[in-house]
């Protein structure tokens, strides 16, 4: 019995960790963690409880307007990391990839500091 509780402790651990790198900015690695995180809690018998959650505070939400819109959007733009080369569709300028900008799908990317 001892190692069976040994077992279900080394997996819970684990399965803290991979919840912990599901929140990765790359897909596939958080897609992998949250498979493998469900693959062990499943096979373990192990039950997820939100109580070392609870002594956390939540992060507060950013404040949305009636428009449906955060503080830093405008007419439909997004602040995004951009991932792919562009240029700025109000200054010409390029984008690299890993900057921040506003993007609108139909309407491509911009600097959030560029007035449309």
């Amino acid at each position: 019995m001892v190692d069976s509780a040994a077992a279900a402790d080394r997996a819970a651990e684990k399965v803290r960790k991979l919840v912990a790198m599901s929140a990765s900015p790359h897909l596939e690695e958080a897609r992998t963690s949250a498979f493998l995180a469900c693959r062990l809690i499943r096979e373990h018998g192990l039950q997820v409880a939100p109580h070392c959650l609870a002594a956390q505070p939540m992060p507060a939400q950013p404040h949305r307007p009636a428009g449906g819109q955060t503080p830093g959007e405008t007419s439909g733009f997004r602040r995004i990391r951009v991932r792919h080369p562009g240029h700025c569709r109000c200054c010409g300028s390029p984008i690299a990839p890993g900057e921040w900008a506003l993007w609108c799908r139909g309407n491509g990317l911009r600097h959030p500091l560029c007035s449309p």
